[in-house]
């Protein structure tokens, strides 16, 4: 079967819903018996999401080895 893509984008704006959205569709398709592999990115040069400014970014998601992601990490 030939490799497909999806992508979700959206602009910068936190709590658009572009997370919850790529997870949901990932879900639809693995109940449709499709193999699916979420790959978030977030092209963050020479920053983390700790030391970003919350009301652009969004709240933190603190992984248990510590990294600090999106708070969209939490719905894959």
């Amino acid at each position: 079967m030939q490799t497909k893509f999806i992508f979700v984008t959206g602009g910068v704006m936190s709590g658009l819903g572009k997370g919850v959205v790529s997870a949901s569709i990932s879900k639809l398709l693995q109940l449709s018996d499709q193999k699916v592999s979420c790959v978030k990115i977030d092209p963050y040069l020479n920053f983390d999401a700790g030391t970003m400014n919350p009301i652009a970014h969004g709240e933190v998601f603190v992984t248990e080895d510590g990294g600090e992601c999106d708070m969209d990490i939490g719905s894959y």
